[in-house]
């Protein structure tokens, strides 16, 4: 009976524990989109999530930390999307557009999300020395675009030209998601990306000599 108690205590433990990292994720997450990352405190993510610094530790090391955790969600999240579609798109054009839809729902549907992972100081950590293991999850979605773009491809082209390509297509996303969402409502939006993804996407298959 003692061992049930203590397998059932644990069990609870556990399960607390989880809760607690859960709602400081969703803290941080909602402080970094708000203020950005460098901007923001470990006292305004303890504030958010109501608990206090010390329970913050058992479960992070630093903010840093909190970071590279949020973002590789938010990759993996971003890529769930991008391998989500009803039936495998049949010409490359197809799988361009695609792609950029799917950003454009993550956009939409993960806001925070989105405005983590392309968000302009945050990007510009990878350039530095101080965030490794920020550079991961980055290179995974990249590499998730290359992928899926390739299969369209034959006979293969060089590998670097498809990472560019990549790069152009988290550019675009970036550029234009970010400051259209300053003003505009979802359908406006829309609307207003229409003209410019088509247009994107035969410079993407001129580049790719397609």
């Amino acid at each position: 009976m003692a061992m049930k108690t203590v397998k059932t205590q644990k069990y609870r433990t556990r399960k607390r524990a989880k809760r607690t990292r859960k709602k400081l994720k969703k803290a941080a997450l909602s402080v970094f989109a708000e203020k950005s990352v460098d901007a923001a405190t470990i006292e305004e993510i303890t504030e958010k999530a109501d608990v206090g610094k010390g329970t913050l530790y058992q479960h992070f090391t630093d903010k840093e930390e909190m970071v590279v955790t949020l973002v590789e969600d938010a990759v993996d999240h971003l890529i769930e999307r991008i391998r989500s579609y009803d039936s495998p798109p049949k010409i490359l054009e197809d799988m361009l557009e695609h792609l950029l839809n799917a950003h454009y729902a993550f956009s939409v549907d993960s806001r925070e999300q989105f405005l983590l992972l392309f968000q302009g100081k945050l990007l510009l950590k990878l350039e530095s020395d101080t965030l490794d293991e920020l550079e991961e999850p980055y290179l995974r979605y990249l590499g998730e675009i290359e992928d899926q773009v390739s299969a369209y491809l034959s006979p293969r082209i060089d590998p670097l030209k498809i990472r560019r390509l990549a790069c152009a297509v988290a550019g675009f996303v970036f550029g234009f998601l970010s400051f259209a969402m300053i003003g505009m409502t979802p359908d406006e939006v829309e609307s207003s990306i229409e003209p410019l993804r088509r247009t994107f996407v035969r410079s993407l298959c001129t580049f790719l000599g397609r």
